[in-house]
């Protein structure tokens, strides 16, 4: 899995990404609060900075990934908090009961996924989620060493940029799209349609 072996390259990056999360939920802060969360499911949470940031605010974390290799990053990260990790298997049922978590969350993954992977997604975590679904992910300002990136990730990128909205719209009455930074959007969905 190409996760696994590029694992350790995400890691020298998990202070960098700390304080990048820091900052947009203290920039968000206005608009969505964060804190009144109690449970919360990181999906796809690589090396875990995202994770770290959210238990840092007091939330309980469980932060679940497919990959091995960024697991172990996030073990080692991740040492001495109070996050549960979990790995998962790809595009198979999440090992949670429904309505386990108040919000789901995640972070640059749901762009990756090919439309029928991402409708399977969106299911799983109306599923197991009684609140709030938040996507990390790019808007449409796209620079060019993301798009390279992207292209040899060979995921859904390019498609998921033009369709996200009315993609996520067929799932959840209410979709609100915040740019959170230059390159980077929340989607945020709510009262799922499945």
């Amino acid at each position: 899995m190409l996760f696994d072996i590029i694992s350790p390259i995400y890691g020298l990056f998990f202070d960098h990404q700390v304080k990048y999360y820091r900052k947009i939920l203290n920039r968000i802060k206005e608009e969505v609060n964060i804190n009144q969360y109690e449970r919360v499911l990181d999906l796809g949470c690589g090396t875990g900075a995202l994770s770290y940031v959210l238990q840092d605010l007091g939330l309980k974390v469980t932060a679940i990934d497919p990959s091995s290799g960024m697991l172990r990053q996030a073990r080692r990260k991740l040492k001495g908090t109070q996050v549960e990790l979990v790995k998962i298997k790809a595009n198979e049922r999440l090992p949670f009961e429904d309505d386990t978590f108040d919000l789901a969350i995640s972070s640059y993954v749901i762009h990756g996924l090919k439309p029928k992977e991402r409708v399977e997604v969106y299911k799983e975590l109306c599923r197991i989620s009684k609140g709030d679904i938040i996507f990390h992910d790019y808007n449409e300002n796209r620079s060019l060493i993301t798009d390279i990136a992207e292209f040899l990730e060979n995921g859904d990128y390019f498609n998921f940029i033009k369709v996200a909205k009315s993609e996520m719209g067929k799932y959840f009455k209410d979709v609100k799209v915040l740019d959170v930074d230059k390159k980077a959007a929340w989607y945020i969905l709510q009262n799922c349609n499945t």
